[in-house]
């Protein structure tokens, strides 16, 4: 399910804002979108995350507000002396090639990766630690309120599409006595057509067996109303109900197609596909569920 959340920790003096963004997918898919200050608590992220959130493709956006990463960022002293002397060794090569030796300019060193984020190490890391944890809950929290109600939505839709289901089950139902007639009249027609013809009696009593049974769908019917109920007591409950949902469905769908291929009644079929297409729409529907 699509979602957005987001929620800020502050915890001494320390202040940091996550946002949530998230996407429907079959497990949980997590992309983390971090400064570097904040990149050695990925762990502390993800296991928060985990805890928080079931499935989705979850991306989480964290940074720094306020005055602190200003306050407390400094010249990185270790990356300055590695880059000067990258540009030293460019200068040397530049000279030797050309025989001119370009002059170092300030730009060149400002355009050092990361050159000013080593002061951020002296911030305190219980305290950014707390401050992204309370984001987090924070963020989820509200993740999880945008998500329950498309959800909500979302499960109201499939009741709706259940209950025409129940009404088609009902329909078929009524005209199964049908259908057992006309298969009934076509074996006799078929027995008649056999004896005036001589057949062995063994095939007589084969014939009859297999008409037969094509004769009734009412076991059909029964499973799948059994189904039709679990699944709507399944809809409502909360929590996590994806997976029996599926699984319900799949059961559902093998019973019409069943029926579909022991009737040759027009009236029949047509209530038949439309009980495929519900059922389709449904299995398209549950994956967005948890």
């Amino acid at each position: 399910m699509t979602g957005f959340g987001a929620g800020e920790g502050t915890v001494g003096g320390v202040t940091i804002s996550v946002e949530l963004r998230s996407v429907n997918h079959r497990f949980l898919d997590v992309a983390l979108k971090l400064p570097n200050s904040l990149a050695p608590y990925e762990f502390e992220i993800r296991n928060l995350l985990r805890e928080r959130v079931a499935r989705g493709r979850v991306t989480c956006s964290a940074q720094f507000l306020g005055d602190l990463a200003a306050g407390a960022a400094g010249l990185d002293q270790a990356r300055l002396e590695q880059g000067l002397a990258l540009l030293r060794l460019l200068a040397d090569r530049v000279e030797r090639e050309t025989g001119r030796r370009p002059s170092l300019e300030l730009s060149h060193v400002l355009a050092i990766p990361d050159l000013f984020g080593g002061g951020e190490a002296g911030v305190d890391q219980e305290a950014v630690l707390g401050a992204l944890r309370a984001a987090l809950e924070a963020a989820t929290a509200a993740l999880q309120v945008m998500r329950d109600r498309e959800g909500a939505e979302l499960a109201a839709e499939m009741a709706g599409r259940a209950a025409r289901l129940r009404a088609q089950l009902a329909e078929v139902e009524r005209l199964a006595p049908t259908v057992a007639r006309e298969t009934l009249e076509r074996l006799n027609t078929r027995l008649t057509q056999l004896v005036t013809d001589g057949v062995d009696p063994q095939r007589l009593a084969q014939e009859a067996a297999i008409m037969a049974d094509r004769a009734s769908i009412g076991e059909e019917c029964e499973r799948l109303a059994s189904h039709l109920e679990q699944f709507e007591q399944t809809l409502a409950e909360p929590g996590q109900v994806a997976k029996r949902l599926n699984f319900l469905l799949q059961e559902m769908h093998r019973e019409v197609n069943t029926m579909g291929a022991k009737t040759s009644l027009l009236s029949l079929t047509q209530l038949v596909i439309g009980m495929k297409e519900e059922v389709e729409n449904l299995r398209e529907q549950v994956q967005n569920l948890e």
